[in-house]
C-alpha cells in the first residue's frame, strides 16, 4: 500500500479488515467503532490501492451515506470513480512523456473500464496543460 494511502486512511481515521469470506471486492462500513473498509484476500497491490482510493472517494464525497435509490447510487459510484481517478491519474502524469500519454493505454494497464475514458482524459487535460491531443 503506497504511503499517500496510508496517510488518507490515517487522516479520515479508517481501518482495513481483510478477508476471503466475502463475494465484493470491497466496501465501506460506517461502524460503531468507526470506518472500516472491509476487502477481499489477495489483491495485486495495484489493485488494492485503486480500491481504497475509491473507497476513500465514497467518504471524501458522500461522508459513508448509503444509497437511497439506483440514481444515486450511480453519482456516488461517479464521484468515488473520479476521486480514484484523479489521483492515479497525476501519478500516471508524472511517470510519462507527455506526447506518449494515452487514456485507453491508462485503463488498459491499471485494468479498468474504458467506460472511464472520458473521465480520464478530462483528468489528463487539467493536471497537465501540454496534453491538448491525449491519444485514446
Amino acid at each position: 500500500m503506497d504511503l499517500s494511502i496510508k496517510k488518507l486512511l490515517k487522516r479520515y481515521d479508517v481501518k482495513i479488515e481483510y478477508t476471503n469470506e466475502v463475494e465484493f471486492t470491497a466496501r465501506l462500513f460506517n461502524t460503531p467503532k468507526g470506518i472500516v473498509i472491509i476487502m477481499h484476500s489477495g489483491m495485486p497491490d495495484e489493485m488494492e490501492n485503486q480500491v481504497i482510493l475509491h473507497e476513500i472517494g465514497h467518504i471524501e464525497n458522500d461522508g459513508c451515506q448509503s444509497y437511497q435509490d439506483w440514481r444515486s447510487r450511480i453519482v456516488m459510484e461517479k464521484d468515488a470513480n473520479e476521486y480514484m481517478l484523479d489521483k492515479v491519474v497525476v501519478d500516471y502524469i508524472d511517470s510519462c512523456d507527455p506526447i506518449e500519454l494515452n487514456s485507453i493505454d491508462f485503463l488498459e494497464h491499471h485494468n479498468l473500464s474504458q467506460s472511464l475514458d472520458y473521465a480520464v482524459r478530462n483528468l489528463i487535460r487539467k493536471n497537465c496543460p501540454n496534453s491538448d491531443d491525449v491519444k485514446s
